[in-house]
This record gives structure tokens, C-alpha cells and sequence, in this order.
């Protein structure tokens, strides 16, 4: 999908955009659908792939303190849900489908992204 943006709509996405963990998340759903949780442990390995975008640890600084999530290696899911919420919000991911849990716990949410293209309208 692509989607067209005037400048009236442009401070959501600025919003839904500013932090390093968002676009992170971008550049793992460009593969394909993936769980949270899958999501979570792609950001977690630190992987090559995502070293542009969090270096080599992501501190929470762009976050203004929402992010909380210090190094990587505490990165909790909870973190996560808030930054997928926000790119929801503005429509640049969905939720996809449920895969069921092993444990009796809460089927696991499946996330893909909803766009291919933003565009901005200036005039």
C-alpha cells in the first residue's frame, strides 16, 4: 500500500517514527509477517543487519523516556508492545493473525507491515 500524507497529518508520523527501536521494527517486518516475540529476540541478538539502525546498544535517549529498555539485553516485550502500538496507530504496521501459545497463555500477536510507500504532499 501506499499511502499520501499532508503536512496536517505529518507530526503523527514524526511521532510514530522518531525512535531507533521503530525502525528497527521496519526493517525486520520488510522480510515478512513475525510474532512479537520474534520480533523482540531479532532486536535482542543484535544482529548485523540492524546494526545501522541501534548500533551497538540502544540506551532509550530518542525515546524521552518512554523506551526504558537500556541495552538490549533487557528489552522486554512490554517495551516492544508500546513501540509496535505506535507505528499501528498510524497505520504502517497491522496485525496480521494469532499464532496459538504453547502454555495456555494468550495467543502470540503476528505483525506485518501495511505500507510500502509514504509519501508527503507539500503543497
Amino acid at each position: 500500500m501506499t499511502k499520501e500524507i499532508g503536512l496536517s497529518e505529518i507530526e503523527d508520523y514524526i511521532k510514530a517514527l522518531h525512535c531507533d527501536i521503530r525502525w528497527a521494527v521496519i526493517e525486520i517486518l520488510r522480510e515478512g509477517p513475525l510474532s512479537t516475540e520474534e520480533i523482540r529476540k531479532r532486536i535482542v541478538s543484535g544482529s548485523n543487519d540492524l546494526k545501522p539502525i541501534l548500533g551497538e546498544r540502544h540506551d532509550g535517549d530518542n525515546c524521552n523516556g518512554h523506551c526504558k529498555c537500556g541495552f538490549r539485553e533487557k528489552f522486554k516485550k512490554t517495551t516492544l508492545y508500546y513501540h509496535l502500538e505506535e507505528l499501528q496507530k498510524v497505520g504502517i504496521i497491522e496485525l496480521s493473525s494469532y499464532k496459538p501459545s504453547v502454555h495456555k497463555k494468550a495467543p502470540e500477536k503476528i505483525w506485518k507491515l501495511n505500507m510500502e510507500k509514504l509519501t508527503i504532499r507539500f503543497k
